[in-house]
This record gives C-alpha cells, structure tokens and sequence, in this order.
C-alpha cells in the first residue's frame, strides 16, 4: 500500500472513528491496486520472477524497474532445457532493467530468458503525489463506493462532484513516469 491507516485517518479528520482499520485498509488496498493498474506493474520494492522473450540482441529490456537486485537469469531452450547464467560472467544488468549479455546476444524466441529480479521503490522513496493520489482515491471510494454521480429520489435528483476510484487526467500524467514497459 501506497499511504497508511493512520495517514487516511489523518486525512478524513475524525470523519472516519466509526470505519475499523480493516475497512480503511482494504480501501488504500483498492486505491493500490488502481495505481498499479495505471502503471502497469506494483510499485512496492518486491522480488518476482518473470519470464521474457528473447531479443536477438545483446541487450534485453526488462518489463519490471527499476531494478535493485538479480537473483537468477536462466536461458529457456526451445525443447525447455534451462541453463543458468552468472551474474558479471554472462551477464550485466543496470537499475534501469536493462540485462546486457557480454559474451554473444540473448536468444531469439518467445519466453527463451527467466529472471528472478528485485524491483520497484522502497516505501520512503515513493514520491510524495503517489501517497496523495492514493489517499485521494481512498477517501473517494469512502465517500462514493458505486463512484455515482446522481441519485434521483421522487421528484429530487441530486449531483456529487466526487467521482468514485478513478484517476485524473492530472494524476494519470503525474503515475506516468512509473509506467511498466510494454
């Protein structure tokens, strides 16, 4: 999770003492998991395998960054015989999720290199307007669960400028930066 109970609590000012800290956490939890969605990949530091198709070049792109550690590389054969790599014999790889292969190029066919990989951003490195918009749709989806805009009662319809869950325009320009890549 992007922001805390206590920074929720915080931010609804008393407005929440009824609401248990299991309802406030699965709403930061979901306000996450759209933040995610947005950039395409969690942006919590966590270790994770992935499996990549080959580039037939000398450099291969990974899909997670930035990148803190790798554990494993292991070419995939296409009758799927593995053979692991050595880190600074094999292989080089960059925080920017970059694995640069020093002798020859990585294979060419689909899923032919698996990496088991650090990545993604400690919690006090998160910048700032990611805890914000995190909070922001917490509070958002508080306030307005079925994210509706009217409600018509008898002869009354009533408006809310509160949407529900959803990014900005603003917000979705500032999570770009953290995108996944294609």
């Amino acid at each position: 999770m992007y922001a805390t109970v206590e920074q929720l609590r915080n931010r609804l000012r008393g407005d929440a003492d009824d609401d248990t800290d299991e309802q406030l956490t699965e709403l930061l939890e979901d306000a996450t998991g759209v933040i995610d969605d947005e950039v395409g990949q969690p942006l919590a530091l966590a270790e994770t395998t992935v499996t990549v198709d080959g580039s037939g070049a000398e450099r291969l792109l990974l899909p997670r960054w930035p990148v803190t550690a790798v554990a494993a590389v292991v070419l995939v054969d296409l009758d799927g015989a593995e053979t692991p790599l050595v880190d600074r014999e094999d292989y080089t790889w960059s925080a920017a999720g970059v694995l640069t292969r020093l002798r020859g190029c990585w294979p060419c066919h689909d899923q032919a290199v698996r990496v088991t990989l650090t990545a993604g951003y400690e919690e006090t490195d998160l910048n700032r307007r990611v805890r914000r918009i995190c909070l922001r749709l917490a509070i958002a989806g508080r306030r307005n669960p079925a994210g509706a805009d009217s409600e018509d009662i008898a002869d009354s319809r009533v408006r809310w400028n509160t949407p529900g869950m959803e990014l900005t325009t603003g917000e979705k320009a500032t999570l770009a930066r953290y995108a996944a890549r294609p």
